[in-house]
């Protein structure tokens, strides 16, 4: 049997825009659209993929960054003082020793940070505040310039926007149907889609996007216990 031993494939913002534009109807197969149409098309596939940021936790955006703190209070982003690209959600805090040993970190709401007493030392809690384009960390106890230990965020990362034309999606693969689809829907209404047509887009929008998170959540185990104390 002849196989193509080909595993990945690789399509370009035009192209898959132009697919938007063929999932609405307004061009025909072959035919190629206009440079409004493609500026238009462009804008509304940003908006897709900020949507797409609110989701959840995809393991492909999953980033890790570790550094030795010496105050408690740090901006993160790129251009920043944690030059990185910035937490949308932080998942996960640890801290590692000289000694190698790892200690979870408690993340905390701003609510419960805020009382925490004013104390140097090692760090054992994080907050974490998202801003526009960065975030704000905050340890407690705050370290001091004699720390050794070692602080990692796990963190989901922003998704990449489209800025030219031959581009290709920072994205898993098996997400090509749902940003084209969910371009698709946003566009439908500048072109005058019946509303029900927009109904069956949204629709395989919807399958779509539910057949790629399906691809990037973590397997893991949970466990029940009777709760002793009711009994």
């Amino acid at each position: 049997m002849a196989t193509s031993s080909v595993f990945s494939i690789q399509y370009t913002r035009d192209e898959l825009l132009t697919a938007s534009l063929r999932k609405l109807g307004v061009i025909a197969q072959g035919q190629t659209p206009d440079a409004e149409a493609i500026t238009n098309a462009a804008m509304a596939m940003n908006m897709a993929i900020a949507e797409f940021r609110a989701i959840g936790m995809p393991l492909w955006q999953r980033m890790e960054h570790t550094w030795t703190p010496t105050t408690g209070t740090y901006n993160i982003g790129t251009g920043y003082t944690l030059s990185v690209p910035y937490p949308v959600k932080l998942l996960q805090a640890y801290r590692t020793d000289s000694n190698s040993s790892k200690v979870p970190m408690i993340i905390d709401a701003a609510e419960d940070f805020n009382v925490l007493p004013i104390s140097t030392g090692t760090p054992l809690r994080v907050n974490y505040t998202p801003k526009l384009n960065y975030g704000v960390i905050k340890l407690w106890p705050q370290p001091n310039n004699t720390n050794t230990s070692t602080v990692t965020l796990v963190y989901q990362g922003p998704f990449e926007y489209f800025t030219g034309a031959s581009q290709t999606m920072a994205f898993p693969e098996e997400w090509y149907n749902a940003l084209v689809y969910k371009t698709a829907v946003l566009l439908a209404p500048e072109w005058g889609v019946p509303l029900q047509d927009r109904g069956r887009l949204e629709k395989d929008a919807d399958i779509a996007l539910s057949n790629a998170l399906a691809t990037g959540q973590e397997d893991g185990s949970f466990f029940f216990s009777p709760d002793r104390n009711r009994f």
